[in-house]
């Protein structure tokens, strides 16, 4: 019964992860911190070592769509490699100027690859097009951390119930 407890009380501290999925916000590390925390307080009874297996495989799936999503969206739009630094340059800075959740970021992220991209090319359209590319990118990044999210939270509830 106290399992059923924790088992509820995990799910419903995990849903706030999916709510970090789209903010700048490592919402699945946390929801990974809350799944093994859930298993070690029951012993690994109900939420086994494979089940966590399982969850970890979820998580890093996502933290790699999430470190390369936006480099491949740029690639994809014809950005130089050094665009790509460039646009981790203006994600950080863009965060620090602008500190409103993804705006500052995203901003900074779409001006490092469009500034560093027109200096190499001198061609706007061409930058233009790597830098949508980034930002396209993260959007596709993004909307598959939020379906992980919750695939994450679906199977947390299905392995801890079974």
């Amino acid at each position: 019964m106290a399992y059923y407890f924790v088992l509820i009380a995990a799910t419903l501290l995990l849903i706030p992860g999916i709510v970090m999925a789209v903010l700048p916000f490592p919402g699945i590390i946390y929801m990974f911190a809350i799944a093994v925390i859930a298993a070690l307080f029951d012993g690994f009874v109900h939420l086994s070592g494979f089940d966590i297996g399982v969850l970890t495989v979820v998580t890093v799936l996502v933290l790699l769509v999430d470190l390369f999503s936006g480099i491949i969206g740029a690639k994809a739009g014809g950005a130089h490699w050094s665009s790509i630094i460039w646009s981790l340059v203006g994600f950080i800075i863009g965060s620090i100027i602008i500190p409103v959740p993804i705006l500052g970021s995203l901003a900074g992220m779409f001006l490092g690859v469009l500034v560093s991209e027109w200096y190499h090319t001198q061609d706007i359209r061409h930058a233009n097009k790597a830098a949508l590319g980034s930002f396209w990118g993260w959007v596709a990044g993004t909307g598959f951390k939020l379906a992980a999210s919750v695939v994450f939270l679906v199977l947390f509830v299905v392995l801890g119930v079974w």
